[in-house]
């Protein structure tokens, strides 16, 4: 039997504008926390976790500070779906991130970004209208590909009577190279491996359901695709348990997936149980989670109106969980690897 704890803890970080926090990445050798606002196209990150306040720092991605001719429409708004920063003991010079149109590269020196894979390339996909998309949620693999899911953007919606528009896609920003991986997807989310490198594990929220695959050769074998965890089947008093951002401890490969409208974040053992689930009972929209220093979690948190921001109390906000609800003990290591490029 699983064991549930009700949190009551103040928010760590809590920027009073905030609508879809997501993407919480820690970085050991920098000690740096990494996060976006997908829908304000914001990537923030913090360079001294234990003071999050005094060492906030946002960067808008946008037309506005992109280096060069912007090669997309201006009608639309740029998202950041997620960031994968290159880490070092000096700091964090460059992040690459998850855009509207594809994969860009930011300087955090000069705050200006540019675009080196655009998802329109993919050959495989020439037939899906990408003003209509974005990106969400992704990972970096253990030979340094970039796995990212595209779903529709927020002035279209995601409308399960149709068909599903969603894609996972993998990118080498190294040979600028695109590939896709699974097709017709509502909401393709987290990705993630164990701590072999063996097996890869997607999230597919509106199924939700998280997915395993061998991953063999740097290829995942899609066609041996199985169910790892049903999400609808442990959370049966909820309509919609859509699993969200999540981490594999690579200490003991547990599973910690937050589920979004449920206030809830659940870890599973390393055959798919649920072991342990975090309540957060003034925020339905918990989002996204990482572990970090001394294997504290750190989780991501979405507005209750995100699409106009009227919304009070901590959504939006990151919280801090103690370790004493995280089973492995020793290091933790980064949350993501740095890209192959």
């Amino acid at each position: 039997m699983a064991v549930t704890s009700e949190l009551k803890i103040e928010s760590y970080i809590h920027d009073k504008g905030a609508r879809l926090s997501e993407g919480v990445t820690y970085l050991k050798d920098s000690k740096t926390l990494f996060w976006v606002d997908i829908f304000l196209s914001e990537i923030h990150f913090v360079t001294d976790i234990e003071q999050p306040k005094n060492t906030h720092k946002v960067v808008k991605i946008d037309s506005h500070n992109y280096n060069g001719e912007y090669p997309c429409s201006t009608e639309l708004p740029e998202r950041v779906g997620a960031v994968f920063p290159v880490d070092s003991p000096q700091g964090v010079k460059v992040a690459f991130f998850a855009s509207k149109y594809g994969i860009g590269r930011l300087s955090l020196e000069s705050c200006k970004w540019k675009y080196e894979v655009l998802y329109s390339s993919c050959r495989e996909t020439s037939g899906k209208a990408w003003d209509r998309l974005r990106s969400n949620d992704g990972n970096v693999a253990p030979n340094g590909d970039i796995y990212i899911g595209v779903m529709n953007d927020f002035h279209v919606g995601v409308d399960t009577n149709k068909q599903a528009e969603g894609c996972l896609f993998c990118v080498n920003v190294k040979s600028k190279t695109i590939r896709l991986i699974l097709d017709s997807i509502y909401i393709p989310n987290s990705v993630n491996w164990n701590p072999s490198g063996d097996v890869m594990y997607v999230t597919d929220s509106l199924a939700f359901k998280i997915w395993q695959m061998p991953y063999e050769n740097d290829v995942p074998q899609v066609s041996k695709k199985s169910q790892y965890i049903d999400f609808a089947q442990i959370n049966s008093d909820f309509a919609s348990p859509e699993p969200d951002g999540s981490v594999i401890d690579l200490r003991d490969g547990f599973l910690y997936s937050t589920v979004f409208s449920t206030n809830k974040l659940q870890i599973f053992d390393n055959h798919g149980k649920l072991e342990r689930e975090l309540v957060f009972p003034d925020t339905p929209n918990v989002t996204c989670c990482c572990l970090g220093p001394g294997g504290d979690l750190f989780v991501t948190t979405a507005s209750l109106d995100v699409l106009n921001g009227n919304s009070s109390g901590p959504s939006g906000a990151l919280f801090r969980v103690s370790s004493g609800f995280v089973d492995a003990k020793g290091e933790v290591s980064s949350s993501k690897l740095a890209p192959a490029f």
